[in-house]
């Protein structure tokens, strides 16, 4: 009766997941970042993840959770649609080793493209957007056979300091 139980458990939980999807991202200029992502789907429509920042030399790696979603090209301020996935992402806190207060939220195609931008990430900290940043899909990977030749995916956009 354990092991049915345990075979069943196992089953549901590889049902519930699908296969991750991998990929880098690209500057608008087409430079690769150090960072990338590799997320996966449960049941559909939630995804999960990790933003490898250790390709950056950062000490660990940053956390992502968010659901399907789009982006329409008339509702994005850098003029483009997006499809795939929304999620946060804890880059600031991550890299920083410290709290920082500061959010990273990013649409995303799930697939590769160096031909339409298929990412955009704005950055906030109490209530107040303070960066952006947009690009290419890569199926390219940092440390993976491909060398960045950029920093962070969050582009210039840096935490304000915490008061």
């Amino acid at each position: 009766m354990k092991k049915s139980l345990l075979v069943i458990a196992i089953l549901v939980v590889a049902c519930g997941m699908s296969s991750a999807v991998t990929f880098g991202f690209e500057s608008t200029g087409h430079g690769l970042y150090c960072n990338y992502e590799v997320i996966s789907v449960y049941g559909g429509t939630v995804w999960q993840g990790d933003d490898i920042l250790t390709t950056c030399g950062a000490s660990y790696n940053a956390t992502v959770a968010g659901i399907a979603g789009k982006l329409a090209k008339t509702g994005n301020p850098a003029g483009f649609a997006v499809s795939g996935v929304t999620y946060a992402d804890n880059i600031y806190d991550a890299f920083s080793l410290d709290y920082t207060g500061a959010q990273w939220d990013v649409t995303s195609n799930l697939k590769c493209s160096e031909k339409k931008y298929g990412w955009i990430g704005f950055a906030s900290v109490s209530s107040f957007i303070f960066g952006d940043n947009y690009g290419y899909l890569s199926c390219n990977i940092p440390g993976k056979g491909a060398s960045p030749s950029k920093g962070l995916s969050i582009g210039n956009a840096k935490a304000p300091a915490r008061r």
